[in-house]
């Protein structure tokens, strides 16, 4: 059992790389949005893409499983160590096929040349896994934090003089791998003194983590289809300019998304894993961890939803307005869907990510099938039709699948998002009906703005500690 000090502490830290990651991540995506058109930023995207599956095929979920194993040895960590630097090489060479198919066929000259950059990126994140997981174990967040705000102010550092010399696109590339390179070098410098010393490899002991790990993988790379792979369906149908809005619509929920995962989903693992055999306990853990994060991601995921109209041509810029239903569509389906945050989690806890495949390979399936089916329609069309797909199939499976493995019937698993729908169901009628009202007498688009956040936000908060204090909900310990 992880000391409560020790959780504190990691919250607390988790907390302060949340606030400067969101910070950082807010002004990046204003500068890339002033400095690169939707096209350019497809293309950096589709190359992204590319080098995130792969990265992710090859990882075979050694984080989680390192983080999950009880009895982890000297020879786990270092098979898992030289493990992962075959698989960094191994990344490389395939970025590289890839990218060398692209500029054969012709597709995008700019593409395989970004690719190879990504791949370089790759390659330094497989190489991070043991670190990166003797940290997270740990909950060593205080490096988490260092890394994030010291590797993104590089990022700025390398871009912004090169964007300002009309470098364009580049600028992004170079700065990118700039700072994968820098979180590189500080994870493994927080990390030395957990790592072990020496040369030891063994496929016995390889394979032990990765029987746990792999369907971890299998898990994220399905459920990695609903972006990365859907990314690509949109870049084959609709084009770099679909792509980029979408990716940029992507990145702006993921904003709010990186804070609470920053905060709540990060350490969740390592306390969920260490108590992983008092069942009690553990569903206790669950339900207050998925009431907490939607009381905050809720009216955050709407609130976007709800007031991006205004705000968009403002911050972005007019070019970015067909961004707007696309936004709109994602924050929405994430405010739905996030609030089963903590399934997924339980499962890798109590090492039951085998069986719950049926979810990621229905949702994968799903995605796949959506994109097909509207690949002559919108954008706007086949985001629709992926995100209803998503709510309407994937939550039931989900809830009857928790029931059968967890032994969490639906309404204790519902009970407690119970509060935070109603009270951003009060905050969006908040918004709608006053919006015309402000919209009248605002005069100022920053000012229609400000307000209807404020009101959304008062509105919010008045009805959520209201119904905390009736106690609407019960989250009693079994």
């Amino acid at each position: 059992m992880i000391a409560n000090k020790k959780i504190k502490a990691a919250a607390l830290w988790s907390g302060l790389e949340a606030l400067t990651s969101s910070l950082l991540s807010v002004i990046s995506i204003i500068f890339l949005a002033r400095v690169l058109l939707p096209e350019d930023y497809g293309q950096i995207a589709t190359a992204q893409v590319i080098a995130a599956l792969v990265q992710m095929l090859l990882s075979l979920g050694l984080t989680e499983a390192i983080i999950q194993r009880k009895d982890l040895t000297r020879e786990h960590e270092l098979s898992a160590f030289w493990g992962s630097v075959l698989l960094a090489i191994s990344g490389v060479l395939i970025c590289g096929v890839i990218a060398l198919y692209f500029y054969l066929v012709g597709m995008n000259k700019n593409i395989p040349i970004i690719l190879l950059f990504e791949a370089a990126g790759v390659f330094l994140n497989l190489l991070m896994i043991l670190p990166t997981a003797m940290l997270l174990r740990n909950l060593e967040m205080s490096a988490f934090t260092k890394r994030t705000i010291f590797s993104r102010l590089v990022f700025f550092v390398v871009a912004v003089p090169l964007a300002m010399n009309g470098i364009g696109l580049w600028s992004i590339v170079f700065a990118n791998l700039s700072q994968v390179l820098v979180a590189t070098l500080l994870v493994f410098h927080a990390s030395r003194k957990l790592l072990p010393r020496g040369y030891f490899f063994s496929w016995k002991h390889f394979y032990e983590l990765t029987s746990f790990g792999i369907f971890v993988m299998i898990e994220n790379v399905l459920w990695s289809v609903m972006s990365r792979v859907f990314s690509l369906l949109i870049f084959s149908f609709h084009g770099t300019y679909a792509l980029g809005l979408f990716n940029m619509a992507t990145r702006l929920t993921d904003a709010v998304l990186n804070i609470l995962n920053t905060v709540i989903g990060r350490i969740a693992l390592p306390i969920f894993s260490s108590i992983q055999n008092d069942l009690p306990k553990l569903k206790s853990a669950f339900k207050k961890a998925t009431m907490i994060f939607n009381f905050v991601s809720m009216p955050a995921f709407f609130g976007i939803a709800l007031t991006c109209n205004t705000w968009v041509p403002l911050v972005l810029g007019n070019k970015w307005h067909d961004a707007i239903p696309v936004i709109q569509v994602i924050a929405v389906m994430n405010g739905i869907m996030f609030s089963r945050m903590f399934v997924g989690t339980v499962m890798k806890a109590i090492g039951e990510s085998k069986r719950f495949l049926y979810l990621s390979a229905t949702a994968a399936i799903m995605t796949v099938v959506a994109a097909l089916l509207t690949r002559n329609m919108s954008l706007v069309d086949t985001l629709v039709a992926w995100s209803a797909a998503r709510v309407l199939i994937t939550i039931p499976l989900g809830i009857y699948l928790m029931w059968k493995i967890f032994g969490l019937n639906g309404k204790e698993q519902l009970m407690p998002v119970c509060g935070p729908i109603v009270a951003s169901l009060v905050m969006a009628a908040a918004i709608v009906f006053s919006e015309p009202l402000v919209n009248f007498y605002s005069g100022s688009v920053i000012v229609e703005s400000i307000t209807l956040i404020v009101i959304g936000a008062v509105s919010y908060v008045a009805v959520a500690l209201l119904l905390l204090k009736f106690k609407f909900m019960s989250l009693k310990t079994q």
